[in-house]
Formats: structure tokens, C-alpha cells, sequence
């Protein structure tokens, strides 16, 4: 696997950022000027914001004026957010906003487009339909990436004339305040697509991780899934509360893995004692292949979460209001803490 080295593993990091501290990115990726996003969600309105505040045109598509006038207000508090945390400065928000137009006509957002973002539901018809769509309407030659977080992408490239200008570029919730974006190619998608999909990533200020090929929930979710099947299935045993599990995971891989990743870890703990560990702990593990009973059930009652007021825990606004708020904060920090380290010093 090579030998460990701090400067090799962030020398990558170091130039997506080389402009992250910047609150307008000058230079445009060649050949790219405007970007079609589509979908309005938290994932939708944020690279809207993103795309925008690195200089682009952006065309923001949503099936209503309701669902564009809540993609835009998602837009207007990342600008607050930014702006109060200085990393906009104050009044650059309304150039930002400027460069967003809305549209409820798929065809008219994707028409001529550069580039397209795809960030509808996690339904395969509906993202198939999208790029056909996108096929049709954007320039030849448009790069097409999906934002999806679990489907195959060779299912959606499969309906594609030109799949070679596919790809999926992964961001993370909320994209304004995550670094990380995993940039996954089909076996048709040409190097030269993979290379402009990692430059425009690089162009937002974010950190491109390429993968070497296409795998259901590329690298984070397969990770955050086998942590969260285990987890559940604490709770379900009776082993432990949700709120002690949370805890424990907080304070002790929260905290080792924002230093160390889990392989690093590995090598510094003793690869000796992981192995020692595995071959206990391994054979007792959750190897469900489903959600877990815990999941669907809160899921068939209706319970999804903050979205609804209770999922596994109980929201009330007050207390969903200060975790949100909380959260920020300690993403905002991290964003901070994060560019400064991976960008390159200056004089």
C-alpha cells in the first residue's frame, strides 16, 4: 500500500484548494461557464450556491415556483450563514444570487447548458429520465454528473447515447459546508470527463476523491452504512441506549478519525491487535442484509426523522433549531480549520 506520509496524503488536497479562501473564484474550468442543478433540496440549493459563488451561471430546476422559491431560500441562508461567519464578504450575496436564475421547465434549464448536476430523488426512472432529458437539450458534449448517494451508476449510464460524458460527483450534507466530493466514473466515462469533472470540483473550493471504479455508495456511505447497521442493531439488542451510542461514537471515533482514518488507526493501534480484534469481534457483528427492524419500522410509522418531528429521537423545534445550529458551528469550524490546513501557505 506504500509508504505513510502526511505531505503525500494532502499533496492532492492542497491544490483543490489553492483558491478556497477566495469568495468569487476568478477563473472558470475551461469550457465550462453555466451549470444546470437540478433538484431544489438541501443537496440542490447548495450546489446552486456553490456553482454561483465560484462565478458560474447557474440554472436552478425545480417542478414548481413553490419548490424554486424554497431552493432559493435555502440559497439565501448558506449566503447569511457565509456571510455572518466571514467567509462572504458582507453584500456579496446579492451578485451571488444574481448569477441563479429558476426554472420549472427541465428543458429550459438544461438548454445549452456546460454542465449538469443532478440532484432529484433517489429513484432511478426519475435520474434516467433527467439525462435523457439532459442529452437532448445541453450542449454536445456537456459533462452529465449525477450527485446520487446509493444507485449503480451503470444503471443510469445505460440509457445514455453519449455515456462517455457521464459521472457522478458525490457531495456531502450540506455541500456549502462539507470539503469532500467523490468523483466516480463509469466504464465508459472518458479520462479526459474525469479530469474537467475534478477541476470544476477544485474550482468550488471543494476536494475531489476519485475512486477507481463505480461501487454502490461509493467510499463514505458504504462506511457510514456498515457503522450505522451496527449501531441499530445495538439498540434493537437492548446493549445500549441511542443516546449512549451516539455518545460513544462522538467522543471516541468522532474525535480519532478526524486525525487518523480508520486505516491509519489501524497501523498506529497494531495491526497485530486489529487483527486479534477482528477474528473476536467480526463473527458477532450485524450482517443484515436489510435496513434493520428498527429503521423500517420507524419508517412504516411514519417517523422519518427531523422531517417529521420524530425518528428516532424526539425534535421539538426549539431542540432541532440549537442541534442545527450547533452543527454549523462545528462544520463552519472544521471548514475553516480545513482549508487553512490542505491550501497551500502563502508569503
Amino acid at each position: 500500500m506504500g509508504v505513510y506520509s502526511k505531505k503525500g496524503e494532502t499533496a492532492q488536497l492542497k491544490t483543490a484548494t489553492a483558491h478556497a479562501k477566495q469568495e468569487v473564484f476568478a477563473m472558470h474550468v475551461q469550457g465550462i461557464a453555466t451549470v444546470a442543478c437540478l433538484g431544489t433540496g438541501t443537496m440542490g440549493h447548495g450546489l446552486a450556491f456553490l456553482a454561483a459563488r465560484a462565478g458560474y451561471a447557474v440554472r436552478l430546476f425545480g417542478r414548481s415556483e413553490q419548490s424554486i422559491q424554497r431552493g432559493l431560500a435555502g440559497v439565501d441562508r448558506a449566503i447569511v450563514l457565509y456571510e455572518d461567519s466571514g467567509l462572504l464578504a458582507q453584500g456579496g450575496g446579492e451578485a451571488l444570487k444574481g448569477r441563479i436564475t429558476g426554472h420549472t421547465r427541465m428543458e429550459d434549464a438544461l438548454n445549452g447548458v456546460d454542465m449538469v448536476v443532478e440532484a432529484l430523488a433517489e429513484d432511478v426512472e426519475i435520474k434516467r429520465a433527467a439525462f435523457l432529458t439532459a442529452e437532448q437539450c445541453a450542449r454536445s458534449g456537456a459533462l452529465l454528473a449525477t450527485n446520487t448517494s446509493g444507485i449503480r451508476l451503470s444503471s443510469l449510464a445505460a440509457v445514455l447515447a453519449r455515456p462517455e460524458y457521464f459521472l457522478a460527483t458525490h457531495f456531502f450534507n450540506p455541500p456549502h459546508l462539507m470539503l469532500p466530493v467523490e468523483i466516480c466514473p463509469v466504464p465508459a466515462t472518458l479520462p479526459s470527463v474525469l479530469e474537467l469533472g475534478e477541476s470544476w470540483v477544485r474550482s468550488l473550493g471543494r476536494v475531489p476523491l476519485r475512486l477507481n471504479r463505480e461501487v454502490e455508495g461509493f467510499i463514505v456511505n458504504r462506511l457510514q452504512c456498515a457503522c450505522l447497521r451496527e449501531a441499530l442493531h445495538i439498540v434493537e439488542s437492548g446493549w445500549a441506549s441511542a443516546e449512549t451510542v451516539d455518545a460513544a461514537v462522538r467522543y471516541s471515533l468522532g474525535r480519532r478519525y478526524y486525525s487518523t482514518g480508520p486505516l491509519e488507526t489501524a497501523d498506529m493501534g497494531g495491526l497485530d491487535i486489529f487483527c486479534a480484534l477482528m477474528a473476536s469481534v467480526a463473527p458477532t457483528l450485524d450482517a443484515a442484509a436489510g435496513p434493520g427492524t428498527l429503521l423500517a419500522d420507524s419508517v412504516a410509522r411514519g417517523d422519518l426523522g427531523v422531517k417529521t418531528g420524530k425518528g428516532l429521537y424526539d425534535w421539538p423545534p426549539e431542540v432541532l433549531a440549537a442541534r442545527r445550529a450547533n452543527r454549523e458551528k462545528s462544520l463552519i469550524d472544521f471548514l475553516r480549520r480545513d482549508t487553512q490546513e490542505i491550501s497551500p501557505a502563502t508569503d
